[in-house]
């Protein structure tokens, strides 16, 4: 509700996008211990469980993910600008007020006019007073009215964009100098002290975690369908069941170039010219369709088959545009490149299908049937698979052979990071590395893995975390001291290099050739430090400018001999003010926030984030 607040974007929707959550209803406080009723105060703005089990509610309906402990800080932040806005004498009267509700849409009855009985269920419906309400709706407005200062307080002038643009779109004519370490390696002298003073300086480089060798069982549902028997007369009768509202379908496959909906110009143009890139190939050579998709496809899903989507039908899945194109080729033909709100493609027809066919379609029924015939068994396989598990604690033999499962038993040592880099879940690495798993070495509960698959798992050896001694690490040590050293003694030489270019003096590096460097290409090939060195960097008076690069394996000096404005500069300039008032604006809300917490007053209440102290 509320469409004013809706129509508000500004970096402050966060926070404005948790209010309607907090229209919840409160009843009638009967708490009488104080800072019972809050998990923290800001002034006179609390901040309760219920607040934030609502808006966690709130967030997760709509499909968001983020953290308890994120939301809670959102809420604090709110906290923070309701109760600045009441101290900088921003107000919203109660003729304002009452005109908000009688204008809200979420009030208004069929033929458009505002209810008393619509405004008093809404009200009932969240036990709320309405003397509440109001004071709800008057403190988010008085919020609203903030932001909106503060947004209206910032102004991004065309120059300061032409500026910006000029700085992150231009093209700079460069040459470069790299400052190796291994060059400086012959210069470091190495001794037993230096390696132990180093080692004992980087322990934590040397740290081996807890880990665990375990055994598991696993429950699939495909290994229990591969079991299931269907007869002829089961795959017809769902055939012919199937064929009733089957439509005309098309085995696609597409060469996909994604374009971000939010996207500049700049990336819309450079994936369209990739996407004419290969569409020429393509055109050229017919035959390399399938190959051409696994080299430059960027759909993850499709491009390892060649691009191929599988048989689908017309039905609005795969977009309009998409579909106009995709249902109206010919077989074997290939499109021109195609644009869609998710990017452009490149389609081609393998197959027509225009009524069902059994002798194509029987096989793939079949293996439809035996897996519904699995689902049924698999709760109950499950609920077995816990019991024996359970019925014999310290032996996943004994489980596995009862049940006729494969008992599987990695000899590598697996540890969160390791686990978690190979694919594995939170959920199974917490219970891994439980106490009832690790400590004890009982089998596990059965644990969700996939949709259609469950694990029993039961730690065989444990090793505990520990600083592996300096004998051990000796030669590793001795190659990071070395690497520290020269990186040293390279950014040393870097920086007189530097120095004296900056004063006009002959220097040692050791230069590349002069060659062109646009903005997109620096920004792909640099970490963020490095550029934000680069773009500081502005010949004046036609003497170059230099910048030593940072967050690189070795030192580089740049230096920028002239820098070209983009040539689309002009049209760039609206996207460019909006980003820099973003960013402003952002910068604003920082530093009001700041301000805030440093003068109003902060309590902490009875309540917790997490009510269970998880």
């Amino acid at each position: 509700m509320f469409h004013t607040v809706e129509k508000f974007k500004v970096p402050a929707q966060i926070l404005l996008g948790l209010i309607a959550v907090t229209f919840v209803g409160f009843g009638v406080s009967t708490v009488t211990n104080p800072g019972a009723d809050y998990i923290i105060k800001i002034g006179g703005q609390k901040v309760s469980e219920h607040e934030l089990n609502a808006a966690m509610q709130n967030i997760q309906a709509q499909g968001g993910n983020e953290s308890r402990d994120a939301v809670f800080q959102q809420l604090v932040q709110r906290a923070y600008l309701t109760q600045g806005a009441k101290l900088m004498g921003i107000a919203v009267s109660q003729e304002q007020v009452k005109q908000i509700i009688v204008d809200d849409p979420a009030f208004h009855d069929a033929s458009g006019k505002f209810s008393q009985a619509m405004l008093t269920q809404y009200l009932e419906q969240r036990r709320m007073s309405e003397d509440q309400f109001v004071e709800d709706v008057r403190q988010q407005f008085g919020l609203q009215n903030l932001i909106n200062l503060v947004q209206n307080g910032t102004i991004v002038s065309d120059a300061q964009a032409s500026q910006v643009i000029n700085l992150t779109q231009a093209t700079r004519t460069i040459r470069s100098a790299t400052f190796s370490p291994e060059a400086f390696a012959a210069q470091i002298k190495v001794d037993d002290a230096a390696l132990q003073r180093y080692y004992d300086a980087h322990k934590k480089d040397y740290l081996i975690p807890q880990a665990v060798k375990i055994e598991y069982v696993a429950l699939s549902n495909k290994d229990l369908a591969a079991k299931q028997t269907v007869s002829e007369e089961e795959v017809r009768k769902a055939f012919d069941e199937q064929a009733k509202t089957m439509t005309p379908r098309r085995e696609i496959a597409h060469i996909f170039f994604p374009v971000a909906q939010d996207a500049d110009d700049a990336a819309r143009a450079a994936a369209k010219a990739e996407a004419d890139k290969v569409y020429a190939q393509v055109k050229a050579k017919p035959s390399e369709f399938a190959a051409l998709a696994k080299q430059y496809s960027k759909d993850p899903a499709s491009k390892e088959k060649g691009g191929n989507l599988g048989y689908l039908p017309k039905d609005g899945g795969l977009g309009k545009e998409f579909e106009d194109v995709a249902f109206t080729l010919p077989k074997g033909q290939i499109s021109e490149v195609v644009q869609t709100a998710f990017g452009y493609h490149i389609i081609t027809i393998l197959n027509i299908q225009d009524k069902a066919d059994y002798a194509q379609e029987k096989e793939q029924i079949a293996e439809d049937l035996k897996l519904k015939k699995a689902a049924a068994e698999f709760n109950k396989a499950k609920e077995k698979l816990a019991e024996e598990a359970f019925n014999n604690p310290n032996s996943l033999a004994e489980v596995a052979e009862k049940l006729d499962l494969k008992l599987t038993a990695p000899d590598e040592w697996l540890n969160k990071s390791n686990g978690k880099a190979a694919g594995m879940s939170d959920e199974l690495l917490n219970v891994i590395f439980s106490d009832d798993v690790l400590k004890k070495k009982h089998n596990s509960e059965p644990v969700t893995v996939d949709p259609n698959t469950v694990w029993v798992v039961r730690a065989k050896e444990v090793r505990e975390e520990k600083t592996a001694p300096f004998a051990e690490m000796k030669e590793e040590v001795r190659t990071a001291y070395l690497r520290s050293e020269a990186v040293k003694l390279a950014e040393k030489k870097a920086q007189e290099a530097l120095a004296a270019l900056n004063a006009g003096k002959p220097s040692q590096a050791n230069w590349s050739g002069v060659e062109k460097l646009t903005a997109e290409q620096a920004r792909g090939s640099m970490p963020p430090e490095a550029y934000a060195e680069l773009v500081k960097a502005r010949p004046a008076g036609g003497k170059p400018a230099y910048a030593l690069l940072q967050g690189l394996p070795a030192p580089v000096i740049i230096e920028v001999q002239s820098i070209s404005a983009p040539e689309n500069a002009a049209s760039q300039i609206p996207a460019a003010k909006k980003a820099l008032l973003t960013h402003e604006t952002n910068n604003a809300f920082d530093a009001l926030l700041q301000y805030l917490s440093k003068n109003l007053k902060r309590e902490q209440g009875a309540q917790k984030v997490n009510a269970g102290g998880e």
